[in-house]
């Protein structure tokens, strides 16, 4: 039976970032997609916004990663000649009583530590976009776009570049718990079906995450989606 150290589920934007990362170690690497290539469900169907962090609790951990994570994000962008532009953001009232959760948003946003955010008046806010008509807004400097199909080419270049191994129109029907890791059983749509041995198995499978947790016998509904 074939063996690798470490198997991934997913080629989404996670699965290849968890893959891009861990390539670096020496070990040897397998990510499994049921698609014919990568990204090709939730990773290419979202904004492709890089958010401030405005919206989450104080102290979360959402809010912590997303602070952090925008950083690394510009700072990844910047270095691999990806796509992006710090584009801004502008949060609107447009009626006298959406003015309170327009603060509420502020203060959160500052208590978060999102520090470059701050309120317009509507003069301000016209001279910026003058297309939008409102009493205040919220202007996030930092918010931001970046094209997302050649952020996942740059992980998977990382990856592949690290003598990683990417197995497309794979898709994994079992996980058995076994001595010293798991035995992994794929339907391959050229090869059939067939298993292996891996030491560690990651889950990025987006939105069949629970699916693939349920597999390995890890069955809470907390991960239910």
């Amino acid at each position: 039976m074939e063996q690798v150290d470490i198997t991934i589920i997913g080629a989404g934007v996670i699965g290849l970032a968890v893959a891009a990362r861990l390539s670096k170690s020496g070990q040897n690497i397998l990510v499994v997609e049921k698609n014919p290539s990568f990204g090709q469900e939730t990773s290419s169907r979202n904004s492709e916004v890089i958010h401030a962090g405005i919206y989450y609790p104080k102290d979360s951990l959402k809010a912590k990663t997303c602070l952090e994570g925008k950083e690394l994000l510009y700072i990844f962008c910047t270095q691999n000649k990806i796509p992006h532009k710090k584009i801004g953001k502008l949060i609107v009232a447009t009626k006298k009583e959406e003015i309170p959760d327009l603060q509420g948003l502020l203060e959160n946003g500052l208590a978060s530590g999102v520090t470059d955010l701050k309120i317009l008046s509507q003069k301000e806010t016209k001279s910026l976009e003058p297309n939008i008509d409102c009493l205040q807004a919220i202007y996030s400097p930092s918010t931001g776009i970046l094209d997302t199909h050649s952020f996942m080419k740059a992980l998977l270049f990382q990856f592949e570049s690290q003598a990683g191994m990417i197995a497309y129109n794979t898709q994994v029907t079992a996980i058995g718990k076994v001595k010293d890791g798991f035995e992994i059983f794929v339907q391959d749509t050229r090869e059939g079906n067939f298993e292996f041995f891996s030491r560690f198995v990651i889950n990025c499978a987006g939105l069949n995450s629970d699916q693939v947790a349920a597999m390995s016998g890890i069955v809470k509904d907390e991960y239910k989606i």
